[in-house]
């Protein structure tokens, strides 16, 4: 299950267009649920892709 929804993760990240802010790095896709979360950022100079994955157990 996990495996499955990092891969949609991906998908999402890979596929997201850019933001208008002046940041160095762009939210993609950021996920709060009650068993924990994903935040997903794209640096928009590199192009280097940060998941950070939260396990609330």
């Amino acid at each position: 299950m996990k495996t499955r929804f990092l891969a949609s993760a991906l998908l999402l990240a890979a596929c997201a267009l850019g933001s208008s802010s002046c940041d160095r790095k762009e939210k993609v896709l950021d996920v709060d649920t009650p068993g924990g979360g994903i935040q997903i950022e794209k640096d928009k100079k590199s192009g280097e892709v940060d998941i950070k994955i939260e396990d609330k157990k």
